[in-house]
C-alpha cells in the first residue's frame, strides 16, 4: 500500500479530537463526566432545531437538496449577500479541503500559523502544498509577519479570528492594513468559527471585502453557538468566481437534509442565540475571577473557550482532570505543550471545573 498511496498521504498529521465522555467514563470507572474540550454549546441545540430534526427524520429516505436552496436564501437575507456568494459544506472543514483541492498544486505555498487549528496544515499537505508557518505574536496572528512570508509561490493564507486555541483577535484596523497589501493573486481564508462570540467593537468586517470582490473566503459554522456540531454543517462566503470553482469540486448531496433544515431553524431562533451568548459571558467572568485567584496565567477570550498556561507539561493536568470527571483539551498538538483550552460551560460545569483544577494544580 505504501507504494500505491500518494507520498503526501503517509506523512499527514493526524487530527486529534477531544476525548469522548463515554470513553472517559469507561476508562476511569466514573458515574458522571463533563466535557469542556471541544467548544460545543453547553446549552445544547436550539429547541427549534431539535423540532426540525424530529420532523425531518421521517424523510431520511429522500436525497437532500444538493443546491441547499432554502438555507442559502435564509443566509443571503441575514448576511445581505447574494446566494451566489455562498457555499454550504459538511462542516466548514469540507470547505477548507475544497479550497486546497481547487487552488493548490504540488509545491504551492500556504501561509498559516503554527499555533492554530490543525486542519489548515492538513488540507495543505493532502494536496502536496507546502505550509509556511508564521509564529503568533503576543498570542495572536502576526499579520505583518504573514505578509513578509508571502512569495510568488503563495496561493492561500489561512487566518483564524478569534484564534483557536488562544481566543485572541486581530483588529479591523490591522486587518484592513493587511488586506491592502495582500497580492491580488493570493486568496485569504478567514475562519470565523467563533466570531459569533466576539462582541468587540474592533472585530473586523470581512464581508465588505467579499462585497468588493476581493479574494477573501469567510468560513462560518453551525457547530458552535448554534449547537449543531453532530450534524456537520458550515458555510463559506466569497465572490461568485471563487464559489463557482468550489462548487465544481464539491461532491453532490454533501450536506444531509436533517442538517440543512436544523440549521435553517437554528438561524431563526434569536432567543436561543442570545441565551448562548449571555451564558458564555457570565461563564467567562466567573472563570476569569477564579483563575485569577489561583494565580494562573490565562488569556481573556473573544470566543467560548479560555487558554490557560502552566509551568509544566499539561498532559499531567489533562489526565488528573479526567480522573476528576472533567475533560479539557491539552494543547500539545497545537505546539503549546504547557497549555490547556477549556470550553466555557454552564455555571455548574464551570464550578466543577474550578473545583477539580484546584485539586490537580500544584
Amino acid at each position: 500500500m505504501k507504494d500505491l498511496a500518494r507520498e503526501s498521504i503517509s506523512g499527514l498529521p493526524e487530527y486529534i479530537p477531544g476525548k469522548q465522555v463515554e470513553e472517559v467514563v469507561k476508562q476511569y470507572n466514573l458515574k458522571e463526566v463533563i466535557k469542556l474540550a471541544s467548544n460545543e454549546n453547553p446549552l445544547g441545540a436550539s429547541p427549534l432545531a431539535i423540532a426540525s430534526i424530529n420532523e425531518n427524520a421521517k424523510f431520511s429516505y429522500v436525497y437532500p437538496d444538493q443546491r441547499h436552496t432554502i438555507l442559502k436564501e435564509a443566509l443571503s437575507a441575514k448576511l445581505a449577500v447574494g446566494k451566489e456568494n455562498l457555499i454550504i459544506g459538511n462542516g466548514s472543514d469540507e470547505i477548507m479541503l475544497l479550497m486546497a483541492q481547487v487552488f493548490l498544486s504540488a509545491g504551492d505555498e500556504v501561509v498559516l500559523s503554527r499555533n492554530t487549528f490543525s486542519m489548515y496544515e492538513f488540507v495543505t499537505k493532502i494536496m502536496d502544498g507546502t505550509p509556511v508557518f508564521v509564529d503568533l505574536k503576543d498570542y495572536t496572528y502576526d499579520l505583518d509577519g504573514i505578509l513578509n512570508a508571502v512569495t510568488d509561490r503563495t496561493k492561500l493564507i489561512f487566518l483564524c479570528n478569534p484564534n483557536n486555541p488562544t481566543g485572541t483577535i486581530f483588529s479591523k484596523e490591522r486587518f484592513d492594513a493587511f488586506m491592502s497589501k495582500v497580492p491580488d493573486n493570493v486568496i485569504v481564508v478567514l475562519d470565523e468559527a467563533y466570531g459569533d462570540y466576539s462582541g468587540s467593537d474592533i472585530y473586523p468586517d470581512g464581508l465588505k471585502y467579499v462585497r468588493a470582490g476581493k479574494n477573501l473566503v469567510i468560513l462560518k459554522t453551525f457547530s458552535k453557538v448554534y449547537g449543531l456540531a453532530a450534524l456537520r454543517i458550515g458555510y463559506g462566503i466569497a465572490k461568485p468566481e471563487i464559489i463557482n470553482y468550489l462548487h465544481m469540486a464539491k461532491m453532490p448531496f454533501n450536506v444531509n437534509r436533517i442538517g440543512q433544515f436544523a440549521a435553517l431553524a437554528a438561524l431563526s431562533d434569536d432567543k436561543f442565540f442570545k441565551e448562548s451568548i449571555e451564558n458564555n459571558e457570565r461563564g467567562k467572568e466567573y472563570l476569569y475571577s477564579e483563575l485569577g485567584k489561583m494565580g494562573l496565567k490565562f488569556l481573556k477570550t473573544q470566543a467560548n473557550f479560555i487558554y490557560i498556561e502552566f509551568n509544566e507539561n499539561s498532559d499531567r493536568i489533562f489526565i488528573d482532570l479526567m480522573k476528576e470527571g472533567v475533560i479539557i483539551r491539552p494543547l500539545k498538538s497545537f505546539g503549546l505543550p504547557n497549555s490547556i483550552r477549556v470550553t466555557v460551560g454552564t455555571m455548574p460545569q464551570n464550578e466543577r471545573f474550578i473545583a477539580a483544577l484546584k485539586k490537580v494544580v500544584k
